[in-house]
């Protein structure tokens, strides 16, 4: 289910040069389709970590499936910038509401020695969503690129399988009242009782994660070809190399989550991200560099799937899909200010030095991490799932 978010993101990035002309919009116009539907994630994640809490999981999972398909064969039915800014937003609600439910699922159903590698393989499938994008992109642009939107309705079936294949949910999150009937949780439940102390430095971390992510992902081809002389035809394969050694990453880390604990293998994820886009920065190779993309995806995704697992243990069960959702989608802020941050910095200096920045952020990521505790010790030490 979670290709669907990577898929949404693409499409839009696929079909802007067609919108823009559509539209008859400028390049920040167009970028603001980009930021309305993050918006709209960060305030989903809220919206739909209650909805999850208060009424189930699944129900909130499935419900998120159907609200994205419905958005996104609604692409018909808009006409203009300003009812495209208002599509977009409610897009990312329904965005913002697939993380945390399934993060919170997967740690319902799978132990804790298994639990990295469960959640970065279902989370993995944001690199497949990106390559299918593409394919896709490939197929139908030339055709009608409404296609490539409307394609995504897909979820809806989704939804139904989803809700057939996946167990009922036996109790409510929230804890008990007086009368047996689950307390409902509230906006507050995840700053209450202490857990700020968790929510706010998680919160940074995805902040840093995805900003580190969006840097590299969204700069590095338009360095290659500016900056390393790769020509845009040899270009078009390294979205593909970068997501396919994505893939692979996911699993390694997940395995390396469970065999070492959560905190322990993102900081070696971060710790790959800097050493790898730094490559890019020292080696002129261009051919080489193009393969190295495969490395760079290889850690880029890493802390991405461990936090599915980490985030789940790090809270309390009647807040795990909530808290979750939240930290994670609120980690879009990031997602919105590096590229603008490392365009502007490549304008007056140089991609090289924005890349340079990239590799810094990771190098932040890796120092705040130890404001959190580690949640999962292997071989028979004690676990705070």
């Amino acid at each position: 289910t979670y290709l669907f978010d990577s898929y949404d993101l693409m499409v839009l990035a696929i079909a802007m040069p067609v919108l823009l002309k559509v539209l008859q919009i400028s390049l920040p116009e167009g970028g603001l389709l980009g930021s309305s539907t993050m918006l709209g994630a960060m305030l989903g994640s809220i919206v739909f970590g209650l909805i999850a809490e208060n009424y189930g999981r699944r129900f909130a999972l499935v419900l998120a499936l159907l609200w994205l398909g419905v958005c996104m064969a609604a692409v018909y039915a808009v006409d203009s910038w300003a009812h495209w800014m208002v599509l977009r937003f409610i897009s990312g609600l329904a965005l913002g509401g697939v993380w945390g439910p399934c993060a919170a699922l997967i740690a319902a159903h799978w132990s804790p020695e298994y639990r990295g590698r469960a959640a970065s393989f279902v989370f993995s499938s944001f690199a497949i969503g990106a390559v299918v994008a593409a394919l896709v992109g490939r197929w139908v642009m030339q055709i009608q690129w409404q296609w490539l939107f409307a394609a995504g309705a897909v979820s809806i079936p989704m939804a139904a399988l989803v809700w057939r294949l996946l167990p009922a949910e036996t109790h409510r999150a929230g804890p008990k009242t007086g009368d047996a009937r689950p307390a409902r949780i509230g906006i507050g439940a995840i700053f209450a009782g202490g857990l700020a102390r968790e929510t706010l430095p998680a919160t940074l971390v995805s902040i840093v994660n995805l900003a580190g992510y969006w840097g590299a992902a969204f700069w590095i081809p338009t360095f290659l070809t500016r900056e390393r002389g790769l020509s845009l035809s040899t270009m078009l394969g390294f979205s593909f190399v970068m997501y396919v050694g994505m893939f692979f990453g996911f699993q390694f880390f997940g395995w390396l989550a469970d065999r070492i604990g959560r905190r322990r293998s993102m900081l070696v994820s971060f710790l790959v991200c800097a050493a790898a886009i730094g490559i890019y920065i020292v080696v002129k190779a261009p051919m080489f560099l193009f393969w190295w993309g495969a490395v760079v995806g290889f850690g880029l995704c890493g802390a991405g799937g461990i936090l599915g697992a980490y985030y789940a243990e790090l809270f309390p069960e009647q807040v795990r899909a909530y808290a979750g959702g939240f930290c994670w989608n609120m980690g879009r802020i990031g997602a919105m200010v590096a590229p603008f941050t490392i365009g502007a910095i490549g304008k007056s200096s140089g991609l090289q030095a924005g890349l340079a920045v990239t590799c810094a952020i990771y190098l932040i990521g890796a120092l705040m991490l130890f404001l959190l505790p580690e949640t999962f010790r292997p071989r028979g030490q004690t676990s705070a799932s």
